[in-house]
């Protein structure tokens, strides 16, 4: 589960396709809760069960959203995603929701990962680096999936009519419904999750009252303030568009005089790291130490 939760999130660096990263996001965080399976104390299963929850209603909303836009745009490409706060405002700021649920903080699948990490030191410290540098793989293709959809242009036309009512209601619905899990995680913890582990372990994780109001009234103000505010950017034709720092002579805000005094247009674009990350170089070594794992596994049950 470790070497999975770890090599699926770093193979995610390399991709530009967005199901394609949602896909190993995805093996990743399941690994994590095998992982978790395999750690088998009352703290491991409490974060387990709730990775199950947040995780389920976050990527559920991210994967509609890449569809549709996939549908309406004729592209799921990262690189494609410039400026789409302005091209299809509501969608952006759905996704965004999603986004936030599952790497930012406070947010349940970050509360989750931080009792997890615990529950691995606990056992062995080394069993916290799996995680701890998946983790880190997961925020850095996060954030520049967030940060390119929230790039802004005068240019970029209005594409979301096209959007059927059915997609709007489904979009609506599991955004409503990633923020109703937020605002009820303390009742999701002390009504559904904790019987079930105390029934098994006798004892279950406790958080205080007054921690859990706050991260409650953090992850709620955050998902609630954050899409209102980005749809009424959006909306909004006064605002100013700064010209970023080019090395060179600008000629208007969003171009400069290049060599030969030509004009030229700047073009932004992510890292992916391909020389040393990707499903090629990674895989075949992560199927030899995940095989000699399970034979060891096996060879200790038998005996």
């Amino acid at each position: 589960g470790g070497i999975t939760a770890f090599l699926a999130a770093t193979m995610a660096l390399v991709e530009h396709d967005l199901k394609r990263v949602l896909a190993y996001s995805t093996i990743s965080t399941l690994a994590l809760i095998v992982m978790c399976a395999g750690v088998g104390t009352s703290n491991a299963a409490w974060s387990a069960l709730l990775l199950i929850i947040f995780h389920a209603v976050a990527k559920s909303l991210l994967f509609l959203c890449v569809g549709v836009i996939d549908y309406k745009l004729d592209s799921r490409d990262i690189e494609d995603m410039d400026f789409l706060i302005v091209r299809m405002p509501k969608v952006a700021a759905m996704m965004n929701i999603g986004i936030a649920g599952m790497f930012l903080a406070p947010f349940g699948m970050v509360i989750s990962k931080a009792v997890t990490l615990k529950a691995l030191v606990d056992i062995h410290p080394l069993l916290g680096v799996a995680l701890a540098f998946g983790g880190g793989a997961i925020t850095f293709f996060y954030t520049k999936w967030m940060g390119k959809t929230l790039m802004v242009t005068p240019a970029a036309e209005n594409k979301e009519d096209a959007i059927s009512p059915w997609e709007w209601v489904t979009l609506t619905g599991l955004s409503v419904l990633t923020i109703a899990v937020c605002i009820s995680f303390p009742w999701i913890s002390s009504g559904l999750v904790d019987p079930y582990i105390t029934s098994i372990y006798g004892a279950s994780p406790t958080i205080e009252t007054a921690t859990l109001i706050l991260i409650v009234v953090i992850m709620t103000s955050l998902l609630v303030i954050f899409p209102i505010g980005v749809i009424y950017n959006a909306r909004r034709k006064d605002y100013r568009l700064v010209g970023p720092y080019l090395s060179g002579v600008n000629v208007e805000e969003t171009s400069f005089a290049g060599a030969m005094g030509h004009t030229q247009q700047p073009d932004t674009r992510n890292y992916y790291l391909s020389r040393w990350f990707g499903e090629s170089y990674l895989l075949p070594g992560g199927l030899l130490c995940a095989g000699f794992f399970i034979v060891i596994m096996f060879g200790v049950v038998i005996l």
